[in-house]
């Protein structure tokens, strides 16, 4: 489903949202949620007459859109309805900085835990290696829990993993109990603007490098350079971020069973 960030013109989001819908009558829907004759609304979806705020307010509870979503449409409906060209100029750049907010995944990705912590060195050791992470998830695994397991598991030595499993300790990140370790608590995840990053994302990258002559069957490797237009990096990127989300909300509640690896990059290469 697309996102209202992803457009500086109402109309032309809202005819998104009636052509990608299976539900029949679904644009007679939005013009009953905006209070106005189907008529009507036909007209402003396909003329030069726009809305009115309370219209956009309806079809925004209608459509479910979030407090920070509707205040986005209230706020092109704004820019599209604007004659004054100083005025629009304005709106447009309250337009663009929302959506680079909303396109910027610490705005949108749950921060907790380490990620808080003001303590520099917590961060410097959780960062400076991949199996800290790796071994901070591994342990939500019930079967992981043991050390024998664990070491086995990553190919690391016992005493390795009881180092690293203290130390994800001492950050309140697993814990143990009856001669088990589990994972305690720590959604994290890093800024672009954070000083680990580049280490953070070499990590894993390398591992997933060390991963590809292994041939595993169910590894998923994928690599493409492509030239596209200016509007479809911008669309590419919006759905992204949207399938990123996705990823969460089906990771967050999965049962733990597994430990995988997602590395993710689409930019420009060059120096410009």
């Amino acid at each position: 489903m697309v996102s209202v960030y992803e457009f500086t013109d109402y109309k032309t989001y809202l005819k998104k949202r009636v052509s990608q819908s299976e539900q029949r009558g679904f644009a007679t829907r939005l013009a009953e949620a905006a209070g106005c004759q189907r008529s009507y609304f036909s007209t402003v979806l396909n003329g030069n007459i726009h809305l009115l705020p309370e219209h956009a307010f309806g079809i925004s509870e209608f459509l479910g859109l979030s407090h920070e979503e509707q205040e986005y449409l209230f706020l092109i409906l704004d820019y599209n309805r604007a004659g004054n060209a100083a005025f629009r100029s304005h709106l447009l750049k309250k337009i663009k900085e929302k959506q680079l907010a909303w396109k910027d995944f610490k705005n949108r990705l749950k921060k907790d835990s380490i990620a808080e912590v003001e303590d520099m060195s917590v961060r410097q050791f959780y960062y400076s290696s991949w199996l800290y992470a790796a071994i901070h998830i591994a342990v939500s695994i019930p079967k992981l829990g043991e050390v024998k397991h664990l070491s086995t598991y990553f190919g690391i030595s016992e005493s390795v993993a009881v180092w690293h499993l203290e130390k994800l300790a001492q950050m309140g990140l697993v814990e143990k109990k009856s001669g088990r370790w589990s994972w305690k608590s720590g959604d994290l995840h890093l800024s672009k603007d954070s000083p680990w990053i580049a280490t953070h994302h070499s990590n894993w990258r390398m591992q997933a490098l060390n991963d590809l002559p292994q041939r595993k069957t169910e590894s998923l490797h994928f690599s493409v350079v492509q030239s596209l237009s200016k509007d479809d990096i911008e669309k590419l990127r919006f759905r992204i971020v949207e399938w990123v989300e996705e990823f969460k909300k089906i990771a967050s509640p999965s049962t733990p069973e597994e430990i995988v690896c997602l590395n993710l990059d689409f930019f420009k290469p060059g120096a410009n």
